[in-house]
């Protein structure tokens, strides 16, 4: 993962790095044209993923009051949303992401970690977690 989007909080990074993975690896079976249920599972993985990041974000956020809280929950709940739409547009055999058409966006995954950041700045100064070296 480029290191601009790391947020210092190992735990973090290291499901953002999962998570680009699966992201990236969706998005190679759609460009090579795999069978539709390849990029399925892909997109279910992908879409669990997410939602396992977002609960363990939202729990911190909320043990630590953490002022964006809603604006931050809200940015999830819109990719998961899209994340959700795209798992169903797989489902069509004959559909776009099995012909390999860019029905499959993840323009969103830097406005992610951008929110992240924001989250990891607010844990730092609370004093709950110093930053690993080489984080932003």
């Amino acid at each position: 993962m480029d290191a601009k989007y790391h947020t210092g909080i190992d735990e973090i990074d290291a499901q953002h790095l999962e998570i680009e993975q699966v992201a990236t690896a969706v998005i190679e079976a759609v460009a090579t044209k795999e069978a539709w249920h390849s990029v399925h599972y892909l997109m279910v993985r992908l879409y669990e993923l997410l939602r396992f990041h977002f609960a363990v974000e939202e729990s911190l956020m909320r043990i630590i009051a953490f002022p964006e809280v809603i604006e931050h929950k809200r940015v999830h709940d819109e990719i998961l949303q899209t994340i959700e739409r795209m798992k169903v547009a797989t489902l069509d055999p004959n559909g776009d992401a099995a012909r390999g058409h860019p029905a499959l966006d993840f323009s969103f995954l830097p406005h992610v970690v951008d929110h992240d950041r924001k989250l990891a700045d607010f844990v730092v100064g609370f004093g709950g977690l110093a930053r690993q070296q080489g984080g932003g």
